[in-house]
């Protein structure tokens, strides 16, 4: 049984990883093509911006090009009558399921080393290609600068130069819902767990009237750095799930609304949990509907699953964030709605 085991698990992650190299191979070209129509670029930055646009897709294509490879690899298997003469040699469907979830479980640990290593610094270098430095992204705010929240503190830097060094810097301190303080400074700069901020002048507003003082250097210390800066400006789907939990836990302390982030932290989750699902989908498909079929069938097949999978998937994660489901269900439900099937198709396979 190891070495059954083996040859499905090989065929099920071979054909998936063509699978996935077919779906980015035709995101390539049709990235080259826009590039060409609508930005004008050079070939070096569209074949740049294609590449380091490849990682996030892949990882988002994963399930989708698991759910493919896996019926055209054993759907071959199937009509070249190999599943047949297994199971006449008295290997179960459960037991064939159990060997191709191996190669499942491989992929979906692919899956997640390219979400959480390859992704993010990929994003990172496409912004500097897309020509937005980190000064850039940060201005968030509608005037052009960037705005923070840490607490009872409001912060806006009128000229933000990186995560660690801000320009032009006012902080608001509020007390019970009453302005108490404003501090100026020329700018801020992070070290030591705390923003050093020079060029201070310190205003006070007390008993109605305001005391004003000048100071070279002032300490601020609290609960926003240079790490949740710089995961304002990114996309929650393409952030390592360390920094989605620490943005979401200054969101939490500073009573913001964490939702989308809490969303992205359950679908990252969800994804190796979907590929694995996905080939559950295809047990009873390959026993079944798949197993005269020839490729192109397989493929339409495939296709139509995993666009049911992708709707559903889109239309619970919205409304979860829309009307208040919880992220954890809107992340799964398909995840386990999807497995079930298969289980159940599974199980009824003689």
């Amino acid at each position: 049984m190891r070495i059954l085991t083996g040859y499905l698990a090989r065929t099920v992650i071979a054909a998936s990883l063509v699978a996935l190299a077919a779906i980015l191979a035709l995101d390539f070209v049709f990235s080259m093509v826009d590039g060409v129509a609508d930005d004008g670029l050079d070939t070096t930055t569209m074949l740049l911006k294609a590449l380091l646009g490849a990682p996030a897709l892949a990882y988002e294509a994963f399930p989708f090009a698991t759910l493919i490879g896996a019926l055209m690899g054993l759907g071959g298997l199937a009509a070249r009558q190999e599943l047949t003469a297994m199971r006449a040699a008295g290997v179960s469907v459960v037991q064939i399921a159990g060997a191709v979830l191996v190669g499942g479980v491989i992929l979906a640990l692919l899956a997640t080393a390219v979400g959480e290593l390859v992704v993010p610094p990929a994003e990172r270098q496409a912004a500097a290609v897309r020509g937005l430095s980190e000064a850039d992204e940060l201005r968030t705010g509608p005037d052009g600068a960037l705005w923070a929240r840490d607490g009872r503190d409001f912060l806006r830097a009128e000229r933000p130069r990186s995560a660690s060094h801000l320009e032009s810097v006012t902080l608001y301190r509020f007390v019970e819902g009453q302005l108490t303080e404003r501090i100026d400074a020329d700018g801020a700069h992070y070290e030591d767990g705390q923003w050093r901020l020079e060029g201070v002048v310190k205003t006070v507003y007390a008993d109605h009237r305001l005391e004003r003082r000048e100071l070279e250097a002032w300490a601020w210390q609290g609960a926003l750095s240079p790490d949740v800066l710089a995961v304002v400006v990114a996309d929650p789907s393409t952030l390592p799930v360390p920094e989605l939990w620490t943005y979401i836990q200054y969101l939490d302390a500073n009573e913001l609304d964490s939702g989308p982030y809490r969303l992205a932290l359950w679908e990252k989750v969800a994804t190796p949990l979907a590929t694995l699902a996905m080939l559950l989908v295809t047990i009873p498909l390959v026993f079944t509907a798949v197993r005269s079929s020839g490729a192109g069938q397989r493929i339409v097949i495939g296709v139509l699953v995993g666009v049911a999978f992708f709707l559903l998937n889109r239309a619970l994660g919205q409304a979860g964030v829309v009307y208040g489901v919880p992220p954890s269900l809107s992340a799964l439900l398909p995840v386990v709605a999807f497995a079930a099937l298969g289980l159940w198709g599974t199980l009824r396979v003689r």
